[in-house]
């Protein structure tokens, strides 16, 4: 499809989604409230009227836990993007990326199911082993230190952009041997691909995503083939490496998964220590506990991230019937729409769900991560910068009633990713001694 025919078919899509969710919205269906709603919790509890709630599109919502747990460990739910099956979800899915070009979401390892999931998780594996963990602790703690060590004290400064953000971008460029030099262009397309995990709004923004896509995937790609020439210590060197039983990952599997890896590696951790330095903020008796006994920050991650919910929903399509609890069908081909903020909000499993408490006793139990085969690859590290970063954090600012709001947070415009885009705050103590 030339670029004329796709901007074509892309700006028909674009226009007759949203008018169509413009509309569905206005008669109280799920399909039109997600996508116009300012309150994804509230929207979350309206669908526990019973364990699956199906909209006049034929997609399937639910928010209890049981349910989304089910279908994301069947071998039966689809992680990949649903294909078209009539002409009105081919407007509003649109049209995929030629083949022919990789793609950072569906060449990714987190789009792949069954064999071809597992294949490149097991060559991917060797790369999330223990040791390199922690090497990549060593350069979490160093980071940290460094961008810590420079926020001001008695005057404003911006939580998300001082130390939430440069964080993450910093490791995962790091871990995936990106030279310093080129950072700030990585993370440049790293915010506008984070868009593109929402449907686009215009087609402006489509193609803004689309330039960035191939930019990032065409650096990636010049990359890798530096260091299939001269192997480093970094990620692309040891995808580019791994063999199990003689098998290798390719260059569109390695890619993919790397430009995914920018994104996933980023956008967790970013909102995690974002929206959950706020939620402390909001909660100054558990602020006062944490910084009083830092050995509760890894009960604080726990609870931040099921409270906080960073991915608030997720989709999964059945490739065969899935039974589900309660006696409820996913047919074949239906598309279910995982909202894990619910998930991670069903009191059901979690007492009071909607009360932070980072003495929660199951807090652990969230979805944040998802759950099955497509569990979080990078889990283990979001976790481990999150427990660093607010380790450094309370180290130089201790004294929790110094800590206060110096403006307005700013939410993150991305309806499947929840955080903050800014969060302006004031520490009036000085440095200790």
């Amino acid at each position: 499809m030339t670029d004329i025919k796709r901007d074509l078919h892309m700006g028909a899509s674009i226009s007759t989604n949203w008018a169509l969710t413009r509309a569905t919205s206005l008669l109280g269906d799920p399909g039109g409230l997600l996508e116009t709603t300012d309150d994804m919790v509230g929207f979350a509890d309206s669908l526990r009227t019973g364990p699956v709630i199906r909209s006049r599109g034929g997609e399937v919502f639910s928010s209890d836990y049981e349910v989304c747990s089910t279908v994301l460990r069947s071998p039966d739910a689809s992680a990949d993007i649903p294909v078209a099956r009539n002409i009105l979800e081919s407007l509003l899915i649109g049209p995929r990326p030629p083949r022919d070009r990789i793609d950072p979401l569906l060449d990714a390892i987190i789009s792949k199911d069954g064999a071809a999931h597992a294949r490149m998780r097991r060559l991917v594996q060797p790369a999330f082993t223990h040791r390199i963990m922690q090497g990549w602790r060593d350069a979490t703690e160093r980071v940290a230190a460094q961008l810590v060590e420079a926020l001001p004290h008695d005057r404003p400064f911006d939580l998300v952009r001082d130390l939430a953000a440069p964080l993450p971008m910093a490791v995962i460029c790091e871990i995936l041997g990106v030279p310093y030099a080129d950072r700030h262009q990585f993370s440049a397309w790293g915010d506008t691909l984070a868009e593109g995990l929402d449907r686009p709004r215009s087609l402006a923004q489509s193609r803004r995503m689309d330039v960035a896509s191939q930019a990032l995937v065409g650096y990636l790609g010049d990359l890798l083939e530096q260091r299939r020439a001269n192997p480093a210590c970094d990620l692309l060197s040891s995808m580019a490496t791994a063999q199990v039983d003689g098998d290798r990952l390719d260059n569109r599997d390695i890619v993919g998964t790397a430009s995914f890896l920018l994104l996933a590696g980023f956008e967790t951790t970013v909102n995690l220590l974002g929206a959950g330095t706020e939620v402390l903020l909001r909660h100054p008796h558990q602020f006062s506990e944490v910084a009083a006994d830092p050995q509760l920050i890894p009960d604080l991650v726990e609870e931040a991230l099921r409270y906080v919910s960073p991915v608030q929903f997720t989709f999964r399509t059945a490739l065969a019937p899935i039974e589900l609890p309660g006696g409820e069908i996913l047919g074949d081909r239906e598309t279910m729409i995982l909202m894990l903020v619910g998930a991670n909000r069903d009191p059901h499993v979690f007492d009071e769900p909607n009360r932070f408490d980072i003495h929660r006793h199951n807090a652990r139990k969230h979805l944040a991560f998802g759950f099955g085969i497509h569990h979080c690859l990078g889990a283990a590290l979001a976790r481990m910068e999150a427990e660093v970063a607010w380790r450094h954090l309370l180290a130089r600012f201790p004294d929790p009633q110094a800590w206060s709001l110096a403006g307005t947070p700013v939410p993150n415009p991305g309806r499947i990713i929840h955080g903050l885009r800014s969060l302006p705050v004031r520490v009036s103590n000085r440095v200790p001694a």
